[in-house]
């Protein structure tokens, strides 16, 4: 478990967060920062700062009080997500009969949501990982709809032949609705990683995986026979505020 560093014992010295201050040269500058300069390898020292709240400055801002210099910082921010964020831009739950087609990267955050939202409402839970396979998805699903209930299809489902293997098995009087995940991959990236430091049982979601997912991808459109496209949005939740606070920092560089 995770344990700020405010909490720690420092054989028995308080730490004065608001007058510690950190120096690196780890600070993600971006080439000639400084006339001739290259970017710096790394911004790992000034990331570290960020998750801890400290002052910072680079070698040449704290001893010779050169101008601050340009850094980047990567594009995903975790602190930036906000809690109380629209979930989706449109309806979750159905009052009648009908299939979900979720589609987003591993990692999004897809079964979170289908177990959080949708199982508690009802949804039969379609997946491919407990299954073994889509045709055994197809099957798992029409059974559930002849017996009155409606589906979720918690597979990735990147493009329109992944897709279309369940949309033309959904009788025509039965909505089907797809569920876009909106998670970027810097975000997926983040998510893997929080994952990782925090789950034991978490299977690692590689690079290689989330980019075969970004290139297979295709945008879902109402002309494959959906007949509603709800994007969902990744919103944050923690009942744990140890966890929330070590999600909300850098965990990557990239």
């Amino acid at each position: 478990m995770w344990t700020c560093l405010e909490s720690k014992k420092n054989d028995g010295i308080k730490i004065d967060m608001a007058s510690s201050f950190y120096v690196g040269d780890a600070a993600g500058r971006i080439v000639n920062w400084a006339p001739g300069k290259k970017k710096d390898f790394s911004s790992a020292d000034r990331l570290l700062a960020l998750n801890l709240k400290l002052r910072f400055s680079t070698p040449e801002e704290h001893f010779s009080q050169t101008p601050l210099a340009k850094y980047a910082l990567p594009p995903f921010n975790p602190s930036a997500l906000d809690e109380g964020a629209p979930l989706s831009d449109g309806a979750i739950i159905s009052k009648t009969k009908e299939v979900l087609l979720m589609v987003g990267s591993p990692g999004s955050g897809k079964s979170h949501f289908v177990l959080r939202h949708l199982v508690p409402a009802g949804y039969t839970h379609v997946n491919r990982d407990t299954l073994g396979s889509w045709q055994k998805c197809v099957l798992s699903m029409e059974a559930a709809l002849s017996a009155g209930r409606s589906v979720v299809v918690d597979n990735t489902n990147p493009d329109r032949d992944s897709r279309k293997r369940f949309i033309q098995r959904v009788p025509s009087s039965v909505p089907c609705r797809c569920f876009l995940l909106t998670t970027t991959i810097e975000h997926i990236r983040h998510n893997n990683r929080f994952r990782e430091l925090t789950d034991k049982n978490h299977i690692p979601v590689n690079d290689m995986i989330i980019n075969s997912y970004k290139n297979k991808f295709e945008a879902p459109s109402l002309e494959e026979g959906f007949s509603e496209i709800v994007k969902i949005n990744f919103v944050p939740s923690f009942s744990d505020p140890e966890l929330k606070e070590l999600y909300q920092m850098y965990l990557l560089e990239k």
